[in-house]
């Protein structure tokens, strides 16, 4: 099984119906990675960062008022995802709800 391309294609399906974020693109990863949660932040963030990159996915914020994306160029966004996911794995951080993007 291609993990990376089953992630792609859960996190596609999944922006069809709802906003998601970034602590569920790590979850699909360990659902179909079988590894620890913060082995899998950077990986995630590297698929997340190639879908916008694409424009299969767009990177924002989810406010009051419903989903705002960043005012920055795909190829921005991406780099933002990548940089922030790095720094949270490379520092032990936990991902939280909310926390880095979300996608639309």
């Amino acid at each position: 099984m291609d993990i990376d391309h089953e992630v792609r294609e859960s996190v596609c399906d999944l922006t069809r119906y709802d906003y998601v974020m970034m602590t569920d693109v790590i979850g699909i990863m360990v659902h179909f990675g079988g590894k620890e949660y913060k082995h899998l932040i950077s990986r995630a963030g590297r698929i997340a960062a190639q879908l916008v990159r694409e424009g299969k996915i767009t990177a924002g914020d989810l406010r009051e008022d419903g989903f705002a994306a960043w005012d920055s160029t795909p190829e921005e966004s991406a780099a933002r995802i990548e940089r922030e996911t790095r720094e949270y794995e490379e520092n032990g951080r936990e991902v939280d709800f909310g926390d880095i993007a979300w996608f639309s």
